[in-house]
């Protein structure tokens, strides 16, 4: 019988902004009060509002047999202004975290989840060496205040995502359009991964990993160019961001969505599978497997942190989890050493610049499951050596 590896975590991801609800002191805040900036003109001030229904989003986990739980930190409420940390936010993440340890459930928690405080984004955020070392700071405070009721901690979350919709199309904060700065940010988020785990490991034996976006790079013509292309994305979306930091890194953390075709002229990108989900992405569950295998050159434990798709009626879901477990079964078999499995994400939220027209969710944002939930809990049973 498949059974994945005895302590293999199973859960799902979220993240604060996306699911809290009631953020006044971030960038996203501001943001989103632009109604241009948003596809349905919605906002983040309710969404799912964990931030009074996290013991709900617990029940659900519990409900689906689910052993682990990935979640962020709001550093903008938590650090509503600089240098002040607020203990009321900084208690309400110790009662988040407390409860999912009694029920038993493994912990893995973000740093930086794409949102910054107001006042590092009136300093230009990460464009700005000085806030390296606020963040440094922040990371520090919150593993002295936390880090005995953390499995995991992951310092930032796909810094290629927030430079490309930050600082290349402009769909994200600071909406800039800037080559020279996109590139600048993403050294200067490898920078603060670096320094902020070489701080914490100084003061905690807990995990400490970075989560990386993945996607699944082809030509989409056999030619010199195409393939020429490819080789240079692949490299600069993924290998030039992990080779620096792969000594200083205790797990890899991958999050996968899609395989995309590219070619050397516009428009440099095709989705081309027959199956798409409600965001147009391309369906193609083997990617998983691939990128698993083309990242075991990291010597690396790897979580698959997220893997999700927009699908409100449920219609590929289910079987995008079961090919998911599939390939994954695949890849261990293969000597990859994965040692858990997120999907993205626990119920509908708040899709950043897509705002509410996104479904990811196993659940509703009311909370009301869909049929995948209990294939998802299926599986968990069928799968699961504990």
């Amino acid at each position: 019988m498949k059974k994945f590896p005895k302590g293999f975590l199973f859960g799902s991801a979220t993240a604060a902004f996306q699911i809290e609800g009631g953020d006044n002191f971030s960038d996203w805040s501001d943001w989103e009060k632009n109604k241009k900036h948003i596809i349905d003109q919605s906002n983040a001030k309710i969404s799912a509002n964990s931030w009074h229904k996290y013991k709900k989003d617990i029940d659900l986990l519990k409900k689906t047999k689910q052993n682990a739980y990935r979640l962020s930190l709001s550093w903008a409420k938590i650090e509503p202004k600089e240098g002040y940390f607020d203990k009321s936010a900084i208690e309400y993440y110790k009662k988040l975290l407390l409860e999912l340890k009694k029920t038993k459930i493994k912990t893995m928690v973000t740093l930086f989840h794409f949102v910054l405080p107001k006042w590092a984004a009136a300093q230009n955020g990460f464009l700005n060496k000085k806030i390296i070392i606020n963040f440094v700071g922040f990371c520090e405070q919150m593993v002295e205040e936390l880090d005995d009721l953390v499995d995991q901690w992951v310092t930032i979350n796909e810094p290629q995502t927030y430079v490309l919709f930050g600082y290349l199309q402009g769909k994200w904060p600071p909406g800039k359009k800037n080559l020279f700065s996109a590139f600048k940010v993403l050294k200067n988020l490898n920078r603060a991964h670096i320094l902020s785990y070489k701080k914490m490991r100084k003061i905690t034996s807990t995990p400490v990993g970075i989560v990386e976006n993945i996607a699944l790079f082809k030509p989409l013509f056999n030619n010199f160019w195409d393939k020429l292309f490819t080789f240079i994305i692949n490299y600069l979306a993924t290998v030039s961001l992990i080779g620096p930091i792969s000594k200083f890194t205790d797990f890899l953390g991958i999050n996968y969505y899609f395989e995309v075709h590219l070619q050397h002229k516009k428009p440099l990108f095709k989705f081309l599978t027959k199956l798409k989900s409600d965001a147009g992405w391309s369906i193609y569950q083997k990617g998983l497997y691939n990128v698993i295998m083309e990242n075991l050159i990291w010597r690396k434990p790897i979580y698959i942190t997220e893997n999700g798709i927009a699908d409100e009626h449920d219609r590929y879901r289910p079987k995008f989890i079961k090919d998911a477990f599939r390939y994954i079964y695949k890849a261990i078999g293969h000597g990859a050493d994965i040692r858990g499995y997120f999907h993205w994400t626990l119920m509908d939220n708040f899709e950043w610049a897509e705002g509410y027209t996104q479904k990811f969710g196993l659940f509703t944002i009311d909370r009301k499951p869909r049929q995948s939930a209990e294939i998802y809990r299926a599986l968990i049973e069928k799968y699961s050596a504990d």
